[in-house]
């Protein structure tokens, strides 16, 4: 199954529970900063953490999360080599180029978002360092297969995040110190010496596609969190009150969680993918892409069920009636987020064969998609916006996952597109 890849996806026994346990951990650590900086600073003092965290989370995930994609695809397809000078420029430029963007949104909205609180530009800087630090090393980590480390940085991360929450909260600290707990962090990646390994092969010529893989990554993550994450915007937009702006934003966050806890897998199963294309076993890719369109099918339509008639009565329970969604809304959001998830790992398939122009153009479809429906529905704001993710999301799903399956039998040479 070359190198073990995926027996040891089966049995976990390389370290993939470890990532799935760390996925678990960092998830419990992020919920629980929000939960001691919220009773901390209360609700109006945790707005400028809730602003940093979610720059931090925009920028990680249309820029960092596609840069440690590229890393993983080309440190696997090395062998386990360094990156060649021309994928290292163009990582740097991205992420040179998604820091600069963060702090800039910081330094100009610091008044808006932050109170007129300057010590949040630093924090923003450290928070883009920590997260490009945290970026490369775990691209690193997967392309070598050092999956148990890649789970323990979670968990020291997530350890760190709690224990540096509960210490400010005891000693009475500000929003900007809790803000600094996110920046730190990521850091703690150096404990587990994530570029450890190092050898000084030139591989250019075997990969030399970096600059069209990363623009095109980054295009297909803008798109996919516009549909994804700008909900609430939209609900706004289309004359949505601000509690129906709460009510979507709690709906959709709930329903993003699985989704956002899934990135470490989603990269280990990328180093799986790309180790078979290396293995010459491009058969497996079909194999694989077939069984999670499959899946997703299935699980989309029990999720949209489930959360027709499950998920309001468990919204109202945790946060209130005030928040509680129609049962059409809550179907509609379910469904599309299992899809959005299924998504998640099928583009991993697309991103080991290099065919990122794929993702992109099937996340520029669903954008067109969704607006079409906005456009042409008279519902309510909550809803109409729900009907928009819905047919996005659905519309991705389905070209993406057609161009997964096509093809993908047929032997490539590695990196080539």
């Amino acid at each position: 199954m070359g190198r073990g890849s995926f027996s040891g996806i089966a049995r976990g026994s390389d370290g993939t529970w470890m990532i799935a346990l760390g996925a678990l951990v960092a998830s419990l650590g992020a919920y629980a900063l929000q939960v001691i900086g919220g009773r901390a600073l209360g609700a109006e003092g945790f707005a400028p953490v809730a602003a940093l965290w979610t720059i931090g989370f925009l920028v990680h995930t249309i820029v960092m999360l596609p840069v440690e994609q590229l890393t993983t695809r080309t440190v696997t397809l090395s062998g386990g080599d360094v990156l060649p000078a021309e994928t290292r420029r163009q990582i740097a430029i991205a992420l040179g180029m998604g820091s600069a963007a963060g702090i800039a949104v910081a330094a100009l909205a610091v008044d808006r978002f932050f109170e007129g609180n300057v010590a949040f530009i630093a924090v923003m800087a450290l928070l883009m360092v920590g997260r490009a630090v945290m970026t490369l090393g775990r691209g690193t980590m997967a392309g070598r297969r050092r999956f148990a480390a890649y789970g323990i940085s979670m968990m020291f991360e997530a350890v760190t995040l709690t224990g540096l929450g509960v210490v400010f909260a005891v000693l009475g600290t500000g929003a900007a110190w809790f803000g600094a707990a996110i920046a730190a962090a990521p850091l703690t990646i150096l404990l587990v010496r994530p570029y450890l390994v190092r050898k000084h092969t030139d591989v250019e010529t075997q990969l030399p596609d970096s600059a069209a893989l990363l623009q095109l990554l980054v295009v297909a993550s803008a798109l996919s969190q516009l549909i994804l994450a700008g909900g609430p915007l939209v609900v706004s937009l289309v004359g949505g009150t601000p509690a129906e702006v709460s009510v979507y934003f709690i709906t959709f966050t709930l329903l993003r969680g699985p989704i956002t806890a899934s990135y470490g897998l989603a990269t280990r199963f990328l180093a799986a993918m790309a180790t078979a294309l290396s293995d010459g076993k491009a058969h497996l890719l079909h194999d694989w892409a077939t069984r999670l369109a499959a899946i997703g099918i299935g699980a989309a339509a029990l999720a949209g069920v489930g959360s027709y008639f499950i998920l309001p009565i468990l919204i109202e329970t945790l946060y209130g009636a005030e928040f509680r969604p129609t049962a059409l809304v809550a179907g509609l959001g379910g469904t599309g987020a299992v899809a959005a998830l299924t998504i998640l790992f099928i583009s991993q398939i697309l991103i080991a064969r290099g065919r990122t122009r794929d993702i992109a153009f099937g996340w520029l479809a669903a954008a067109v998609a969704a607006a079409a429906v906005l456009a042409a529905s008279d519902a309510e704001p909550l809803l109409r916006t729900a009907y928009s993710f819905f047919a996005g999301e659905i519309a991705a799903f389905a070209l993406i996952s057609m161009a997964a399956i096509r093809g993908v039998t047929a032997a490539q040479p590695a990196g080539r597109r």
